[in-house]
Parts: structure tokens; C-alpha cells; sequence
């Protein structure tokens, strides 16, 4: 079969990488494509993938957002009108879902965000397939549009793909100039740019700069690393708390850094789910609430304070307190141990919905 995946973010590539080896290896005809968007580009790079990179990500405000998937979309549809693939697979692309639709192509998506309001009603309500964690209701896809028929559960969260295909007893060190006699804090900042953070955006970074002002007041004696997502992000760190912390211009790996580290404090979702996963003490200071988020906290892989003072008072907690990295990581393995593969789960699928329309095909 003929399977196009267009891959947004540095965690989708991380995601789709073994999928799409895997399909290869079994023969199938799979096409790839990006955005010129920072850290999608930088991890397709490092991970050495042959992708076509189509249109740009649009910045931070609407308009420029909308031309952008626009034109995004009238590229897409050039690049595939001649020869449609048989399915488009995607975390909910909305340009990738458009021009499927528009090309007859079945939809598969995957998605663990429902909290996302904008990228859902725009791409849940065509798929023929969604994907997600087992922890998210299907009450939470059914309000979009979608079908409870087309709704299917893996039981992992999102990052177990990339986890369980590395060796965590030798992840190796991350390409940092770190002082390994000292603890490391890692911060994540904010997906400032995402349309689901629309309502905070006219903040700013004051929070989370005002966050980061009190790390390096406090924790002077740690690494403090900072991780962002835009070049915006990195030129006001460096501008505001340069010497003060480290913020590499360029992708780390963070399963290596996190492990090498002693605390995450986490703004978004996949990296903090990471961190989680692998018994690192993770503070999430998320603008909002989330299903994984809420998984983790019950599961006491994650602690999310009210504030910036409860930040804090976590922080010096695990920081101070050995047995609770030990404990972590215990708790951690347990609950990895109990995950299946997703990716063996979107294949079965893709398999079904082949065989269904060729079916379709035979008897008409």
C-alpha cells in the first residue's frame, strides 16, 4: 500500500521513525513530509530522514497562521493530486487531513491531545481512523464529530515508542558542556506559538522568565539547562540570563540529558510525559490541564503546583531528597512494563482499512 505521513513536531518524527521503517522493511510505498518549522527541522536532520519539506509553520498569530496552511495545503495537493497515496497519517496535520479529504485518501490519525481545540475540530471529524492512549475517554473525540466505531485505544503513552527501542542502562551523555559534579535542573519551555495557547499568549514569557528568574536565584550551586522551542525563546534567555544557565541553540537528546539529570520541570506535554516515563522527579507548570497529565499525577510520576512558590518548594523536596529519584524510576519501570507497542496497533489498522477498501473495490 501507498502510505503518506506528514510529520509537524520533533516528538512526531521520533514517533514515526520506526513506523515507517517498519513499513518499508514489509515492502509498503511510504512518502514523507514536513514544514520548515525549527525543531522538526533540526530532528529530521539529526535523525538523517529523507523528507520533503512542504510549506512553513506561520509564527504566532492567526493570519500569518492561516496563509501559511493555506498555502501549505495548494503545495500538498500539487505534490499528490497525480497519485494518491492510499492513506494519510498524521498527528492530526490539518493541511495533511484537507488535502486527503479533498483526494480521496483514507485519514489516520493519531492524537493524544484533545485539549488541543483548534488542530481537533479541524482534522478529528474526517478521520476514518483515530488512535490514542488507552487513559483518554472516548467522550473526550466523540464531541468533535468522530464516531465511537472509528475511536481506537493503544494502551502507552505517546513517547513509550522511542523509550522502549533505547537501551536506558547506557543512554550515553548529552552533548552539553555540563558540570557533572553539580545536580542539573532541566526546564522546558512553553509551546508559545500553539493556537491552544492562544489565550495566554499576550503574557508573554513573563511567567515562565519570572519561573527561570528564581531557578537561578535559588539553585545556584545546580546545572540549570533550558530547553526552547523557538529561536525567539533562545535570544530572550540569552538576553536576560546569560552565564546564569545553559541554553543550547541546537537539539539535545534528551533521553541522555534526562537521565543525566536530577529534576524536570515541564511547560508541555511530551517531554514532561518523557521525563515521567523514565523516573526523572518531573514538575509540570503547564498553562492547563491534560489527560496524560492527570495520568502521570495519579500514577505520582508528576507533581504540578498551584505556583511559582510550589515550584520551588518541589524543586528543593526532590532535590534534598535521594530516596525519591530511586523510588521514581522504580515506579516508572513498573508502569513501561505494563505498555504495548502503539505502533503495532496504527499498523493493524492501516491493514483493516486496506482490506476493507479493497473490498469495496471488488464488489463494486
Amino acid at each position: 500500500m501507498h502510505v503518506w505521513i506528514d510529520m509537524l513536531t520533533p516528538k512526531q518524527v521520533l514517533f514515526f521513525e520506526p513506523f515507517i521503517e517498519n513499513l518499508r522493511e514489509r515492502g509498503d510505498d511510504v512518502r514523507v513530509t514536513s514544514r520548515h518549522y525549527r525543531e522538526a527541522e533540526l530532528m529530521i536532520r539529526k535523525r538523517g530522514l529523507k523528507v520533503d519539506f512542504v510549506g512553513s509553520h506561520g509564527g504566532k498569530n492567526l493570519s500569518p497562521k492561516l496563509s501559511a496552511s493555506i498555502e501549505r495545503m495548494r503545495l500538498l495537493q500539487e505534490m499528490f493530486e497525480g497519485d494518491p497515496p492510499d492513506f494519510a497519517v498524521s498527528f492530526s496535520s490539518p493541511e495533511a487531513t484537507r488535502v486527503a479529504f479533498g483526494l480521496g485518501m483514507m485519514i489516520v490519525t493519531v492524537n493524544d491531545s484533545p485539549h488541543a481545540n483548534a488542530v481537533a475540530r479541524l482534522t478529528i471529524p474526517l478521520s476514518d481512523a483515530l488512535l490514542c492512549p488507552w487513559i483518554i475517554p472516548t467522550e473526550a473525540w466523540t464531541r468533535y464529530g468522530v464516531s465511537r466505531g472509528k475511536i481506537f485505544h493503544y494502551k502507552a503513552l505517546d513517547p513509550f515508542v522511542w523509550l522502549k527501542r533505547r537501551d536506558l542502562t547506557n543512554p550515553g551523555t548529552p552533548d552539553l558542556d555540563l558540570d557533572y559534579s553539580k545536580g542539573t535542573i532541566v526546564l522546558r519551555l512553553e509551546e508559545s506559538f500553539a493556537s491552544y495557547l492562544m489565550n495566554v499568549k499576550e503574557m508573554g514569557y513573563t511567567e515562565e522568565f519570572a519561573l527561570l528568574r528564581r531557578l537561578a536565584e535559588e539553585f545556584r550551586s545546580h546545572n540549570i539547562v533550558v530547553l526552547c522551542r523557538y529561536s525567539e525563546q533562545i535570544d530572550t534567555v540569552l538576553e536576560n540570563f546569560k552565564g546564569r544557565v545553559i541554553c543550547p541553540p541546537d537539539l539535545v537528546d534528551g533521553v541522555s540529558l534526562l537521565l543525566s539529570s536530577n529534576l524536570f520541570i515541564g511547560m508541555g506535554g511530551t517531554m514532561t510525559a518523557e521525563a515521567a516515563l523514565l523516573g526523572v522527579p518531573a514538575i509540570s507548570f503547564f498553562r492547563g490541564s491534560y489527560f496524560v497529565e492527570r495520568y502521570l499525577i495519579s500514577k505520582e510520576l508528576l507533581t504540578k503546583p498551584r505556583d511559582i512558590d510550589g515550584v520551588i518548594r518541589n524543586a528543593r523536596h526532590f532535590l534534598r531528597d535521594g530516596k525519591e529519584l530511586k523510588e521514581s524510576r522504580k515506579r516508572a519501570k513498573m508502569i513501561r512494563s505494563g505498555m504495548h507497542d502503539p505502533l503495532k496497533v496504527i499498523t493493524a489498522r492501516l491493514d483493516s482499512l486496506m482490506r476493507e477498501k479493497l473490498n469495496q473495490r471488488l464488489a463494486s
